[in-house]
Parts: C-alpha cells; structure tokens; sequence
C-alpha cells in the first residue's frame, strides 16, 4: 500500500510584523471605539467648560460695571446730602433774617403808636381837636 504523505502548507515566520487575526482585529477595533467615545466625552466636558468660563467672565465684567456704578450712586447720595444740609441751613438762616425783620417791624410800629397817642393826647388836652376812634385794637407783642 502506498500512503499518501500530505503536506501542509508551513511558512516560515522568521520574518518581523504583526499577524492580524480575528480575535486582534476586534479587540483593536474596541480600543478604536472606546478612545473616540473617551475623545467625544473629553471634547464635550471640555466645551462645557469653556461656556462656563466664559460666562464667568462676563458675569465679573457686569459685577465690575455694577460696582462702578454703585459707587457713582454713593458719590451721588453724598453730593445729595450736602445739598439738602445746605439747603437747611439757608432756611434756617433766611428764617431767622424774616424773625430779625419781623422784630424790627414789630419794634418800630409800637414807637410810632406811642408817638401818635402822645400827639393825640397833647391835641386834645390843649385844642378843641376831636380825635376818631377806629375799630382796630392794638396789643403788644411778647
């Protein structure tokens, strides 16, 4: 009987590379998947940073806006102050200026009252001069 010898293809891998099997394909294909899966997460976290700082930023730049202006209103209120002080003390002084006047006037009129009963009463102790009685009645200030 003969026996047939069969021969099996055999390589010779004495060469340098990289065999690629199923089994390596799927896990290199895996590692693809989850790095830009990881990439896309990392890109996504990373924009949602920037917005955020960003809107940091310009909430400062308002804060720093409000702040002046709150300090323009405090400068303001000051100013305020011392217009209404000082419009205070111009009534007070105007009112005590009409107070002196008032006491002047006051002053001057009783004089001129008693000058003019002392006239009356001399023309009518030594003339026949009849003097009218007016209705108005005069008191003295306190």
């Amino acid at each position: 009987m003969t026996t047939a010898k069969s021969e099996i293809a055999v390589t010779n891998s004495s060469s340098p590379g990289i065999t690629l099997t199923l089994e390596t394909t799927g896990i290199f294909l895996g590692i693809l998947v989850s790095a830009s899966l990881l990439a896309g997460v990392a890109i996504n976290v990373i924009s949602k940073m920037n917005r955020i700082s960003s809107s940091i930023t310009q909430i400062e730049e308002a804060l720093k806006g409000y702040a002046g202006n709150a300090e323009k209103i405090r400068d303001l209120d000051k100013r305020f102050d011392l217009h209404i002080q000082e419009y205070i003390n111009r009534k007070d002084v105007v009112q005590m200026v009409l107070g002196q006047l008032d006491q002047k006037i006051n002053h001057k009129f009783r004089r001129l009252l008693f000058y003019t009963r002392d006239v009356q009463q001399f023309l009518q102790r030594d003339t026949a001069f009849k003097i009218r009685e007016y209705e108005e009645t005069t008191q003295q200030d306190e």
